[in-house]
């Protein structure tokens, strides 16, 4: 299951995560797809934790997750002020890609502590 929300440490509008449930279900692509539009019509500039791990697209759900992604950037991008991932392998690749499509601070974690430090981190200093 996939699931956007204020996150449990700083619930407030501007502080959002996203988080995979396992098991996949059937409609989780489709769900996750359908957050691009809605995260750049977010009503106040954000900071999103983004905790995915498990969660795995088909080559078709690649490529409809580039075009979504492309196709919201500019609105996306006026709105999320960082990032932080959760992955269980973080790379700087993995980092500089999401860092140079957004142009913004990104950072990976394989350890929630450190995601959760950072993530809260940001918001302090980036949303007013």
């Amino acid at each position: 299951m996939i699931q956007l929300g204020r996150h449990e440490a700083r619930p407030v509008p501007s502080a959002l995560a996203l988080r995979f449930s396992p098991p996949q279900l059937s409609r989780d692509s489709a769900d996750y797809l359908a957050l691009f539009p809605r995260l750049a019509a977010h009503d106040c500039a954000f900071v999103l934790f983004s905790d995915l791990r498990g969660f795995h697209l088909d080559h078709q759900g690649e490529v409809a997750q580039n075009l979504a992604a492309k196709a919201s950037r500019q609105a996306f991008a006026a709105r999320i002020r960082a990032l932080v991932l959760m992955s269980d392998h973080p790379s700087e690749r993995q980092r500089a890609t999401f860092a140079n499509f957004w142009s913004i601070p990104v950072e990976v974690h394989d350890d929630i502590s450190a995601a959760t430090r950072a993530f809260l981190g940001f918001h302090d200093r980036l949303i007013p």
